[in-house]
């Protein structure tokens, strides 16, 4: 795809927030005409069309889309090139956005940064906390360095399909968490029918930990409990579970540090629930920074612990 210009890239952006090529031209200072030249040129190089022009306006194809997404992720490299050299001038290693799931930033991001500060100080490092799909766009669009999530197949294919280097580093087994004393706790397995009528605390619907648990309800036939408390984030619901004596259902990941001080436990489950499998994502086609790359050693080395 050479002899695309950047510039060209951005008129096809304007028309993309501005709906029309009448509109995006006032937009950009530049005549109509010189405007629909442009988007030719590019149809000519690309070998597609890039909208379908109307009397509402001017829709973006499949193949301009994708301009436009890297067209906006271009916008964004080169706004994080400038950063780090600012940051480099000062001393400071960055910037670095990583991304995580809810049971990534619960457990394994925040034990990679804390190995990182003592050879990366001073840091200018962000953790965005969002779903499968938001990371992996921001991973397209520049917006994020590295992300920590599910390896679900669709969302990859869908999203990233070629252009997402992807390596898996644990899988998320699950099971029931009480608090220490609890007598739930003596138990050598738990099942879900045992658990019904005690109080329950789940993360809230349509997060995918709780889509996993509801299934699992509903492949051994019993109804999700009345007894019910909703909580997020994490570190919430299992100061909910320690205070109130709640059950909950979580990946052993998460409980990690509160296995290790005694405060929750785990006690296994006889249903079982497919582990899920999280891997380390980031762009094939940008190098990752010396810090991003220590950040993907370290997450190597403790996911290589969790397996």
């Amino acid at each position: 795809m050479t002899g695309l210009n950047p510039r060209h890239l951005k008129y096809l952006q304007v028309i993309a927030e501005r709906g029309s090529l009448l509109a995006a031209a006032k937009a950009l200072n530049i005549a109509q005409p010189s405007l629909s030249v442009s988007i030719s040129r590019m149809e000519d190089v690309v070998g597609e069309k890039l909208m379908d022009r109307g009397r509402h306006g001017a829709v973006l194809t499949k193949a301009g889309q994708i301009l436009v997404r890297h067209a906006e992720g271009l916008d964004n490299a080169l706004e994080n090139a400038l950063e780090e050299v600012r940051l480099s001038s000062l001393g400071v290693s960055g910037p670095m956005v990583v991304g995580g799931t809810p049971l990534a930033t619960a457990s394994i991001i925040p034990e990679i940064l804390s190995k990182i500060v003592v050879d990366f100080m001073p840091i200018r490092c962000d953790v965005v906390e969002a779903y499968d799909e938001d990371l992996i766009k921001g991973l397209l669009n520049n917006e994020i360095d590295v992300v920590i999530s599910s390896m679900r197949a669709e969302v990859l294919e869908t999203n990233g399909i070629g252009l997402i280097a992807s390596e898996p580093l644990f899988s998320a087994q699950t099971s029931a968490v009480v608090r220490s004393g609890h007598p739930f706790a003596l138990e050598k397995t738990l099942s879900l029918r045992d658990l019904q009528d005690a109080l329950w605390v789940l993360p809230p619907r349509g997060s995918i930990i709780r889509t996993l648990i509801d299934s699992g309800f509903t492949v051994a036939g019993i109804p999700v409990p009345r007894n019910l408390i909703e909580a997020a984030p994490f570190g919430v619901l299992k100061e909910i579970v320690k205070q109130t004596g709640g059950v909950t259902i979580l990946s052993d990941q998460i409980v990690r540090a509160e296995l290790a001080e005694g405060s929750l436990v785990t006690v296994p489950l006889t249903e079982h629930m497919t582990p899920r499998v999280f891997g380390i994502h980031r762009l094939k086609s940008r190098d990752p920074s010396p810090l991003a790359n220590r950040f993907i050693e370290i997450a190597r080395l403790i996911g290589t612990d969790l397996k």
